[in-house]
């Protein structure tokens, strides 16, 4: 872990700013790859981060390709390899099937070990950690093309030259800020959430993974390192200043009012503080330019209730690893090209997944059709095993399950059932699908404007961090306000298919 002088220039293959869960991976697969990587973070390791922890079964298999799964199994955490789902009363229970040779389910690890772990396999694997160190801002050529950081570390200043600079460096990415990248498709929370630690949980007969939805009340729960128990609760963003003028009696009210916990809960007791965050927007941010390129948080991010952050930015790293090391380390033009290809596969990876999580987290009970579509889901084992298991873990887009013929047969109930006049359904599934066409046509014609203002009380009340599990993001007590997607002069693409220049 070097540190120059404030005369001296370095060089490199690439620069990773963040040194968390999507900056240390992709790291350690360039690094294996042959190239001469730079990773730098303002924090120093181990050190924890507001993070849920959760990942799923998808990210668990990049981790042990990563190295670090003995390390993980060694936490005493079990594996999240099935989940008690109950939504409205409707049963979705289902196990976690792996893919083969791969680990049996999900994990949660607390961020301190996970990111330390990351850390120590990226040092193994040669990679030049800066920890404690700060970026002052983008080195550019006269063309405007990124060529390197300007850093600074216990006062002194100095550059890093590379070819392609990537900012893994979470939701306020810095990065992004220099870039003048903008954020595009953006969305509200319509619910804020808050996290503690048990211990002493039974764990008889009950599986790792609970999420359970009554009415308008979101609990998520799940099994962890060292023995914990972690519960989030997720109310409306209304009930948010509320909520937190009565901490920790809110949280604590919150979770005695999930039945299906009590069992659960019966010998537990929380021992850490409720903490969490209000402001929870969603959004796309330019994520590719010449010499520069965002990965993880940085660039895309989705309510998190659906668990996918972590395991997402694993993901992205993978790819983003294998695209740009397809290409020679110091070609400037074909690493803009491969950079801009990611960048638009990000896209199309990440844009049902965004939109299901945003369908998920609505405030407030779910409406006829979405209800019913969950009823027609859960009375089709198959059809359940491939929405909770499958699409849950980012390994199968949701309209693979969320088909036509499946709605058509949920309008088809309603009115069967007498809920719904034939009129009324067909209002129903006309404005569910013209939200969908609304939606395909914003990924190849995004809509660009600033990040969305907290909502329900939150501008006005301090909150503990804007951090989340899959956010790379150390700063947890960085203000919930912050314009993550302010504009700096920088002539940047218009959009992520826009072609690339040659």
């Amino acid at each position: 872990m070097s540190h120059k002088s404030e005369s001296e220039t370095e060089t490199a293959d690439v620069i990773v700013v963040g040194a968390r869960i999507s900056g240390a991976s992709l790291a350690i697969h360039l690094a294996r790859a042959g190239r001469r990587v730079v990773l730098v973070d303002r924090a120093g390791f181990p050190s924890d981060t507001l993070s849920t922890h959760l990942m799923q079964v998808s990210g668990v298999s990049i981790l042990a390709e990563l190295g670090v799964l003995e390390q993980l199994r060694g936490t005493g955490a079990p594996f999240v390899d099935a989940v008690k789902v109950d939504y409205d009363k409707v049963d979705l229970d289902t196990p976690v099937f792996p893919d083969p040779g791969q680990p049996p389910g999900g994990i949660s690890v607390s961020r301190n070990l996970l990111d330390g772990f990351l850390i120590e396999r990226a040092a193994a694997e040669g990679v030049d950690i800066r920890e404690r160190t700060t970026l002052v801002g983008l080195v550019t050529g006269a063309a405007g093309r990124v060529e390197g950081v300007q850093l600074r570390h216990k006062g002194t200043k100095y550059e890093v030259r590379a070819p392609l600079v990537v900012g893994a460096d979470g939701r306020n990415s810095r990065v992004a800020e220099l870039a003048g990248s903008r954020t595009y498709n953006t969305t509200s929370n319509q619910r804020f959430a808050f996290w503690a630690d048990f211990l002493d949980v039974s764990d008889e007969g009950l599986p790792p993974g609970h999420q359970y939805r009554d009415g308008g009340k979101l609990t998520i729960a799940f099994r962890s390192d060292s023995g914990r128990f972690t519960v989030v609760v997720a109310p409306g963003v209304e009930e948010f200043a509320e909520f937190k003028r009565d901490l920790p009696e809110s949280y604590d009210r919150m979770v005695a009012e999930c039945p299906q916990l009590k069992e659960v809960l019966s010998t537990g007791r929380r021992v850490t503080r409720p903490v969490g965050t209000a402001y929870l927007p969603g959004y796309f941010r330019e994520s590719a330019g010449p010499g520069w390129a965002l990965i993880g948080d940085a660039g895309h991010f989705k309510d998190p209730t659906i668990a996918q952050g972590i395991s997402d930015a694993l993901r992205q790293a993978k790819r983003f690893a294998t695209d740009v090391t397809a290409v020679p380390a110091g070609d400037r033009a074909a690493l803009d090209r491969v950079t801009r290809r990611w960048w638009r596969w990000r896209d199309a990876d990440a844009t049902p997944m965004y939109w299901l999580a945003y369908d998920f987290a609505q405030s407030g009970p779910l409406g006829k059709l979405e209800l019913e579509i969950l009823r027609v889901i859960g009375d089709d084992p198959k059809a359940k095993v491939m929405m909770i298991d499958k699409v849950m873990s980012h390994r199968l887009s949701p309209y693979r399950v969320l088909t036509p013929p499946r709605i058509l047969r949920a309008a088809v109930r309603l009115v069967r059932s007498g809920q719904c006049s034939i009129g009324e359904v067909a209002g129903l599934v006309a404005s569910r699908g013209g939200k969908e066409v609304v939606r395909k046509y914003r990924q190849y014609r995004p809509k660009f404007g600033d990040l969305p203002k907290p909502a329900g009380g939150a501008a006005k009340t301090k909150v503990d961090g804007d951090a989340w599990a899959g956010s790379d993001d150390g700063r947890a007590g960085a203000g919930a306000a912050n314009a993550l997607g302010a504009t700096h002069g920088v002539d940047q693409p218009s959009g992520p298919n826009e072609k690339a220049a040659p």
